[in-house]
C-alpha cells in the first residue's frame, strides 16, 4: 500500500488517505507541522496540503516543503493549492470584489480586498506563480505544472479541493533526483 498524506487537512478528513492536522478531531492524526513528520525518508507516494503554505511565514513554507521532499518516494507527488496573489493584486487593479462571494467574503473596497485577502485567516505569507516556483525548486522539487481545480493526471490526486474555485494556484511536482 502506498502512503497517501493529507497534510493540514482541516475538517476536509479525505477516505483512503491519512490526515494531518495541528487540531484534533475524528479522522485525523494530530500533529504540529512545522516540525519534521514522522515517517521515513522517501516512504509516501503523495501528499495534498490545501490552504495551508500561506499560514506560514516564508521561512517555514521552505523548510515544509522540504519536509515534504525528505519523506516523498523520488516518484511521489505533492499538490499544493494556496491562494494566488496574482489573483489578488489583479481583482484590486480591476476594482473586482466580488471573486469570493461564496466563501461569504465580500470586501466593499479595493483596499479592504488587499488588506483583508493577505491578513484575514492568518495568512502569513502569499505566493504568485514564480514564488511557489522558487519555493519549490529551494526545497529541492522540480518546477512542477500548474494544475485545473480538481484535475490531475493522478488519479489519486483528482478531485481534491474542498473550497469553491476562486482561481487558486495549484501546482503538482515532484522530487528532484
Amino acid at each position: 500500500m502506498s502512503l497517501k498524506l493529507h497534510l493540514a487537512c482541516g475538517n476536509n478528513v479525505i477516505p483512503g488517505w491519512i490526515n494531518i492536522d495541528g487540531s484534533p478531531g475524528p479522522g485525523k492524526t494530530q500533529a504540529d507541522l512545522t516540525k519534521p513528520l514522522q515517517y521515513a525518508d522517501r516512504s509516501v507516494a503523495f501528499i495534498y496540503t490545501e490552504h495551508f503554505i500561506e499560514h506560514l511565514t516564508r521561512e517555514q513554507g521552505i523548510e515544509f516543503l522540504k519536509e515534504c521532499r525528505r519523506i516523498l518516494k523520488n516518484e511521489g507527488v505533492i499538490r499544493i493549492s494556496t491562494p494566488d496573489l496574482s489573483t489578488l493584486v489583479n481583482d484590486f487593479v480591476c476594482n473586482k470584489l466580488d471573486r469570493w462571494s461564496s466563501l461569504g467574503w465580500k470586501p466593499e473596497s479595493r483596499a479592504q480586498l488587499v488588506n483583508e485577502g493577505m491578513r484575514l485567516w492568518g495568512h502569513l505569507y502569499l505566493y504568485d506563480r514564480g514564488e511557489l516556483v522558487k519555493s519549490l525548486s529551494l526545497a529541492g522539487f522540480d518546477r512542477g505544472f500548474r494544475k485545473q481545480y480538481k484535475s490531475s493526471t493522478y488519479p489519486e490526486l483528482a478531485g481534491l479541493e474542498s473550497r469553491p474555485d476562486c482561481d487558486d494556484l495549484i501546482y503538482e511536482t515532484s522530487p528532484l533526483f
